[in-house]
């Protein structure tokens, strides 16, 4: 493999934008300066979509990432050639749900196996993802999954603020009950390791409160006191440097890139 990674791009549910994002994306001609983008999809439905949108690209279906060009004005499409000729745009449907899911575990498995470097996923659809029989809440169990990972965290990241979500894809009044002093503790455990490996040698996070003035010692509520500073007490025991629980509206409103590494919330 050359020095530039190789990104497999999942299309996402066939009915919603990603097909005409990843069009749009690769009319930038600069992304090849820097990867070698291919496509989990189906050839021939984004070759309509290219048409609709008047490009000029042309679209490379391929059976391996080791077949990809990886040239300006074309995109190599890993084609799996399961969308039927047509699709109801802005639908949730079962076959959406399902050619998603075939994509991302596709490009999952080119991943492990080592033949692409990253992983870039088009938007899915939960409900097409449910239709289709599929249970999971979203992309991040989803990969978990497919690599039989036990721990994982949502990262999200962009302009040096990196924020890790302690609970991904729960209804707001069921926040709290799924809040444990062993998930904040995990939490806490990836977002370091990840920052060493990655970032820092030493890295610096934060972690917010749940609750208004981080439950202002037990009015606004417990969770603070029994679930929070106790797994960040016991991170620090483990020479972690972490700092919390703070008030997340003020850290947010008043955050500089240079005071933490992460902000698990």
């Amino acid at each position: 493999m050359e020095d530039r990674p190789r990104v497999a791009i999942t299309m996402g549910d066939p009915a919603g934008v990603g097909p005409e994002i990843i069009i749009k994306m690769f009319q930038d001609r600069s992304i090849f300066d820097f990867s070698c983008p291919l496509v989990i999809g189906d050839a021939i439905f984004l070759k309509k979509v290219a048409l609709k949108l008047a490009s000029d690209l042309s679209i490379t279906p391929i059976s391996s990432p080791e077949e990809g060009a990886f040239a300006s004005g074309s995109i190599d499409v890993l084609d799996l050639k399961n969308i039927p000729d047509e699709v109801s745009i802005g639908q949730p449907s079962a076959l959406g749900g399902k050619a998603s899911v075939e994509y991302i575990r596709t490009a999952v498995n080119l991943a492990l196996d080592r033949k692409v470097t990253a992983i870039t996923t088009a938007p899915i659809n939960k409900k097409s993802i449910h239709l289709s029989g599929f249970g999971w809440p979203g992309h991040t169990e989803m990969l978990a999954d497919f690599t039989k990972t036990k721990d994982v965290a949502l990262m999200l990241t962009g302009d040096g603020l990196r924020v890790v979500i302690v609970t991904t894809h729960v209804p707001l009044n069921e926040v709290s009950r799924n809040i444990s002093y062993e998930q904040i503790k995990t939490t806490i455990n990836l977002t370091h390791n990840w920052l060493v490996e990655h970032i820092t040698e030493s890295p610096k996070i934060a972690v917010t409160g749940l609750n208004p003035h981080c439950g202002d010692g037990g009015i606004f509520g417990n969770e603070e006191l029994t679930k929070i500073i106790p797994a960040i007490d016991a991170s620090k025991k483990e020479e972690i440097n972490v700092t919390g629980p703070l008030s997340a509206d003020a850290l947010f409103a008043k955050f500089e890139s240079n005071t933490y590494d992460a902000v698990i919330t």
